[in-house]
């Protein structure tokens, strides 16, 4: 036991409620009647958009009956002497609460008297579940400035050190006989230095894959930090897009210093078939752990396989209609605007991709569900009183279950255990063209790295681009989770959630060029060093994720501070051994 996060330390029980049962972000519902009928007691999550209430408790006349209810999200509640499996929204019943907000650990309770008054009470308070988190942020935030305090010490010693010691070297060198002209020949004169790397992309990129480390291993089951149940963006929704759209920052920067050094445009399109082989390759692979290795039910989609498929047809594309030497613009405008000129070949390409993906989104028939239809289907689409789990995606599971069955795709999306969901798959083939654009978006931002070449030209585009995408996004979703044209929904990779993603993406970059590349305030570490291997830290937490030391069991009650200790210390070991490659200069890529 915890303790810390009980009322009364060590306890077990409270009031006969079984409060070691509990897990995190759980309390207790009781309902004590004293009602001449048996009551029913119907709930629904705020999390189900569009969900009937749901008859959950059923409590006789003198008795006392109670569920675990989620803390997540707030709660409506309806007691009625109906016995109905569905009940509408607007149902009214003997009492009824909206939006009721639990507390983790805590214990409520409803009295329904004989003369159908209801009394909702508090019988134990609930705990400061953010608790740890607050704790875990102010220590590494301590550890961050310490590291940061201790290098800046070093750096300022070290200059003072070699500045005392340059006078004694001049002096000698005198006594010698050695001149001390620094001034030096043509012919001395040393050759122009590669430009300096820009740290900042390697620390984007390090950010994304220690973020998806800390919520693929749990992120302390706060709920905030994992994927959205359908529609909205949460922590864990943003790290997948950043690392598809940073993918195709970089594509620019290779293709052109290939083409500089006049390698064969053959050649190059072998290399970019090779890595997306070799990626989707590794990501059936990965689809094998946990023992999912039945070839009759393994599924076929995957991160890296979407990585692969996104990274062939961007590259292929720009491959195609790059040219060899950059076009030179005279004008005013032609200079400010040379990196989206440079790439209108390649937007007609991924505007009509895009448009292929709404066609097919908004008008391929789904047998028994609407045309159109973007939900997560199950209880949130009921048909002839019946819910609707195959309607899930709507076009997108359609063409995942015609390419690939249903036995091949993903069995547990995040919309099941709030809707009752069939099977849907997040990395599906609909979604590859959504994601081909982010990537793609990602190479109109580093083609700005070549086409302005002041901080402030650089930094400026990127925020014009951030707000041109968030506006276009927050106009597709309505600025709103569930009532957009085009709700922001990471299963789907609807076009708002590739905008608006892109859109914090622009601005992260921004800010990482400011402090690392701009200001030098930040050398970026360790997401520098993370983001060099990503690939190894990636393959690597997913191999790894129940092997000791990465991961273990504290045998304590599940609370937020056992579980967020457990996840903090496997991604601060896989940061440690990023740490230690670029420190043995150890770089690995497929």
């Amino acid at each position: 036991m915890c303790s810390a996060f009980l009322e009364d330390p060590g306890a077990e029980e409270f009031m006969g409620f079984d409060l070691a049962s509990l897990k995190v972000d759980e309390a207790y519902f009781s309902v004590s009647s004293r009602y001449s009928q048996p009551l029913t007691l119907y709930t629904k999550s705020h999390a189900c958009y569009g969900c009937p209430l749901q008859p959950s408790l059923t409590v006789n006349p003198g008795e006392s009956n109670n569920i675990t209810l989620s803390t997540h999200h707030p709660w409506t509640l309806l007691l009625s002497t109906q016995t109905d499996p569905y009940l509408p929204p607007d149902t009214t019943g003997i009492c009824e609460i909206r939006g009721a907000k639990f507390g983790e650990f805590g214990i409520y309770e409803v009295n329904v008297t004989d003369d159908s008054e209801c009394t909702f009470v508090t019988l134990k308070e609930p705990v400061f579940e953010y608790g740890a988190f607050v704790i875990a942020l102010a220590v590494y935030a301590g550890v961050g400035l310490l590291g940061w305090v201790l290098t800046a010490v070093y750096h300022r010693l070290s200059r003072a050190i070699h500045q005392r010691r340059d006078p004694d070297t001049q002096v000698m060198a005198l006594q010698m006989g050695a001149s001390t002209d620094t001034t030096t020949t043509p012919k001395d004169t040393p050759k122009a230095t590669p430009k300096p790397r820009i740290k900042s992309l390697d620390t984007f990129r390090g950010i994304s894959i220690v973020i998806m480390i800390f919520v693929n291993y749990g992120a302390g089951s706060y709920w905030f930090l994992e994927h959205a149940a359908w529609n909205g963006l949460q922590v864990a929704d943003l790290v997948f897009p950043w690392f598809m759209w940073i993918m195709g920052v970089c594509i620019p920067m290779g293709l052109r210093s290939a083409l500089r050094r006049r390698t064969p445009r053959t050649t190059i399109f072998v290399r970019i078939v090779k890595r997306s082989l070799k990626l989707f390759a590794l990501g059936i692979i990965l689809n094998s752990l946990g023992g999912w290795i039945w070839l009759d039910r393994y599924r076929i989609p995957g991160v890296l396989q979407r990585f692969a498929i996104s990274y062939l047809v961007v590259a292929s594309v720009a491959l195609a209609l790059t040219p060899a030497e950059p076009p030179q613009y005279q004008s005013d405008v032609g200079i400010a605007m040379s990196d989206v000129l440079q790439l209108l070949p390649q937007w007609l390409v991924h505007l009509l991709l895009l448009a292929t993906h709404t066609l097919i989104t908004f008008l391929l028939p789904v047998p028994g569900c609407p045309t159109g239809y973007l939900g997560p289907g199950g209880v949130s689409l009921m048909q002839n009183g019946s819910p609707s789990p195959q309607c899930i995606g709507g076009a997108a599971g359609e063409v995942d279950r015609w390419l690939l069955t249903s036995s091949h795709i993903y069995q547990n999306p995040t919309a099941k255990s709030v809707y009752g969901s069939a099977a849907f798959d997040p990395e599906g083939v609909l979604g590859s063209l959504t994601s081909i654009f982010q990537v793609f978006l990602g190479v109109q931002a580093g083609l700005v790295l070549s086409a302005h070449q002041s901080h402030q030209g650089r930094l400026l585009r990127w925020l014009v681009w951030a707000a041109v995408m968030g506006a276009i996004g927050a106009g597709l979703c309505g600025a709103s989770m569930n009532d957009g044209v085009i709700p922001v929904n990471k299963n789907l990779w609807s076009l708002s959630f590739v905008l608006v993603t892109s859109c914090f993406a622009n601005v992260l970059l921004s800010l990482c060029y400011l402090l690392v590349d701009v200001w030098g305030g930040w050398s970026g570490a360790p997401f520098y060093q993370a983001g060099m291997n990503s690939i190894v830290l990636y393959v690597g937490h997913s191999v790894t994720y129940n092997i000791f030391p990465w991961h273990y069991s504290m045998g304590l009650m599940n609370t937020h501070i056992s579980l967020l200790v457990e996840c903090l210390w496997g991604t601060t070991l896989w940061v440690i051994t990023a740490l230690y490659l670029h420190y043995k200069k150890k770089f690995y890529t497929v």
